[in-house]
């Protein structure tokens, strides 16, 4: 009788362990946040132009090799619906590789640079989303591609590129900045960045301009900086470093963190599904729970409180996919 409840007890403290073990990883799981996968892309597409509005998504120019590629298509993606349609033709030329980040506001999404068949452009283009309709306006003084940018204010900040359009990483990166205003359709340069990046993400809260990794072609090096811009003192400074040096990321903001999500880090496969956390109250890192598809080149919006990653290469860059995955970031305590 001894031996039996002795072996009761065993079991069932075992049955308790796994239970806790269970419990605790998955509270680990949701601490990281969770991923969930949406309507994919109607064509596998990388290197476009991505922003919302409202509980649309856009998505305009991009390569879609399946398509022959560089494009000018306007791809539109309902969050509530979870559904794709087609927006008008945006202006030739076809292009891919546009400035990466956050350009949009007031309804109004800016394509900025890029590279086509002719080479770097410096093209300016906007979308209407009330309207369906685009609009060419002034262009960038400095043609490039792969260039970072987010809007603050009445403004767009336009941050490194390189000027070849070879793909991520491909050499001639750029530290020049450049300021569009919106109000006068008119640009103006601001202090160049520290070094050299094209291939980083950009983001803007606070007033200020984030520039998170990137890369420098020519000497193959990945950059794990995180570059903060002050337009009211036009001065560049750093803060801590990303955990994983990689470009050609996406990220996405919620609250007061920033995260750092996919990207390239220069070696085989091309394509991570790393997410990283950068606080900004605490200038520190974590980790969040990784992308499920690993990619380059993707698009990115964050939307009540969520983030979309949208496309993107892999798992080489010129191999592009239709994924397109919404990321729920664990709540905050």
């Amino acid at each position: 009788m001894v031996k039996i409840v002795s072996r009761l007890h065993k079991n069932w403290l075992a049955v308790v362990i796994a239970a806790v073990v269970t419990f605790a990883g998955a509270s680990a799981a949701l601490a990281q946040g969770t991923w969930k996968s949406l309507t994919p892309v109607p064509t596998p597409t990388e290197g476009m132009t991505v922003g919302s509005v409202g509980n649309l998504i856009i998505v305009a120019y991009g390569d879609s090799p399946a398509l022959g590629g560089d494009t000018n298509l306007t791809r539109i993606y309902n969050i509530s619906k979870n559904s794709w349609s087609s927006g008008a033709d945006a202006p030739l030329p076809a292009r891919a590789e546009e400035a990466y980040g956050y350009t949009t506001t007031d309804g109004l999404m800016y394509v900025i640079g890029g590279r086509s068949e002719a080479g770097v452009i410096n093209n300016l283009e906007r979308y209407e989303v009330a309207t369906n309709s685009w609009t060419t306006l002034t262009p960038m003084p400095t043609p490039r591609a792969a260039a970072a940018a987010a809007v603050i204010g009445s403004a767009i900040f336009v941050a490194g590129g390189r000027d070849v359009g070879g793909g991520p990483c491909s050499g001639n990166p750029l530290d020049v900045v450049e300021r569009y205003d919106i109000a006068t359709d008119t640009w103006t340069t601001v202090a160049p960045l520290p070094m050299p990046i094209s291939d980083a993400a950009a983001v803007a809260t606070g007033g200020k301009l984030y520039i998170i990794g990137g890369c420098n072609g020519d000497t193959f090096t990945f950059f794990n900086t995180v570059l903060v811009y002050n337009p009211t003192t036009n001065t560049w400074s750093s803060l801590a470093t990303m955990p994983t040096a990689r470009a050609s990321l996406v990220s996405g903001i919620v609250g007061s963190n920033l995260y750092a999500i996919g990207g390239w880090d220069g070696v085989a496969p091309l394509g991570l599904t790393t997410n990283e956390v950068y606080n900004i109250a605490s200038n520190t890192w974590s980790t969040a729970a990784p992308m499920p598809t690993s990619r380059g080149e993707a698009g990115v919006v964050s939307h009540n409180g969520n983030v979309f990653v949208v496309a993107g290469s892999r798992p080489g860059f010129g191999n592009s996919t239709d994924a397109n995955e919404e990321f729920t970031p664990a709540p905050i305590k």
